[in-house]
């Protein structure tokens, strides 16, 4: 009993002050936040860092200013296939591309303290904004043959459509985390991102879910 007590004291201390803490949120403050996500946008798996940066108002009930997310090609080693029907790169008609690109954009995102849980609020963000991803080639492929430049034979395989943009808009579900640091807060949640207008060689389309963690520094 006393090691289950140990346990629970310091969880009940530690939400209480939590909702002390809500009491207390000023009217307007800023904030950022900054966090990962794993994507799974075009139908691939994939990670890269995202933001959130602007104003919390109505005591802390409605979080406006820009966010965005990038899926960085270095730090994604796994690559698109693609097979080329009429045409070969240094002897092969199939080659594996690496992809990069990033959304950015507005957002609005309402934010509820959950029933009977002061330290858990729900939030639900909604971007719009613009995105952009491409594709290239890498490694060795990146020696060309007749030495002309890389871009010039991506554009050649590709059809100059080696990479694509549109409006892009993101919609979210996030759990945020009150801790007894009023400026610091823990969050994760799933999103789902559609580029509107895209069309690329390798993908026609550009879209699919998204799992996101991170921490929120500000004026809670």
């Amino acid at each position: 009993m006393r090691s289950i007590s140990a346990l629970v004291l310091p969880l009940v201390l530690w939400l209480s002050a939590s909702s002390a803490h809500a009491q207390a949120a000023p009217f307007a403050a800023p904030f950022v936040g900054v966090d990962w996500r794993a994507l799974g946008l075009a139908e691939h798996l994939s990670h890269g860092p995202g933001f959130q940066a602007g104003a919390l108002l109505f005591y802390g009930h409605l979080k406006v200013g820009l966010a965005g997310f990038a899926r960085p090609g270095p730090i994604n080693p796994s690559t698109f296939r693609v097979s080329l029907a009429d045409r070969t790169y240094r002897g092969r008609s199939e080659l594996a591309l690496r992809g990069d690109g990033a959304v950015t954009g507005i957002f609005v995102a309402p934010r509820v303290t959950m029933p009977g849980l002061p330290w858990l609020d729900v939030e639900l963000p909604v971007m719009v904004g613009f995105g952009a991803f491409g594709f290239y080639l890498s490694g060795d492929d990146r020696n060309t043959p007749d030495g002309r430049r890389v871009s010039q034979w991506e554009n050649e395989l590709l059809d100059g459509k080696d990479s694509s943009f549109g409006v892009a808009v993101d919609v979210g579900l996030r759990l945020s985390i009150r801790t007894p640091a009023s400026w610091l807060r823990p969050y994760f949640g799933l999103h789902f991102t559609n580029v509107f207008g895209y069309d690329a060689f390798v993908r026609r389309d550009y879209f699919g879910p998204s799992g996101v963690a991170g921490v929120e520094f500000g004026g809670f």
